[in-house]
């Protein structure tokens, strides 16, 4: 069995990313906290220094993170690493011309409300307006403070890649 879990998004500013992810996105802000919290010998550790050294392959790495969800249980995990210091990523590396994985896709409902409440709170959107998508639906795309690609799709009937 394999169910998807979360979808960890690496920011430059924690504070902003939470103004888009909790305030204009709804999710609810579950855990907030610097890693690590520990060492593997201290009961009670969730993150141990030597793991996240090992996971951002430097010595003495430090992040900020927050855990958010959805109504729905949908999972993001934000990432703001001190050390080593976190760099943008240019935006001509973020489109699709790169690997990687680039764009984070959620099924909404009232996807007209969703643009202009995206449009509303600043963020770029990819096109000037909604577009079909998979015959029956619509979507557009928006950019997060980093860049980083969101796509929101409303599906009404079946999708064409359904048989």
């Amino acid at each position: 069995m394999m169910r998807f879990h979360h979808m960890g998004v690496f920011v430059a500013d924690i504070d902003e990313a939470l103004r888009l992810w909790v305030d204009v996105l709804g999710f609810t802000l579950t855990h907030r906290a610097f890693i690590p919290d520990g060492r593997k010998d201290q009961p009670g550790t969730r993150m141990p220094a030597e793991t996240l050294d090992d996971i951002f392959g430097v010595e003495g790495a430090r992040s900020e993170m927050a855990l958010l969800t959805s109504a729905d249980g949908a999972m993001i995990e934000l990432q703001c690493p001190l050390v080593p210091k976190i760099e943008r990523t240019p935006p001509e590396n973020l489109r699709y011309g790169h690997t990687g994985i680039h764009e984070l896709g959620f099924q909404v409902e009232d996807i007209d409300g969703w643009f202009e409440r995206i449009r509303a709170a600043g963020y770029q959107t990819q096109t000037d307006y909604v577009w079909p998508w998979a015959v029956t639906g619509k979507s557009f795309l928006f950019y997060d403070q980093d860049g980083n690609l969101i796509q929101f799709c409303e599906q009404k009937g079946m999708p064409s890649w359904r048989p």
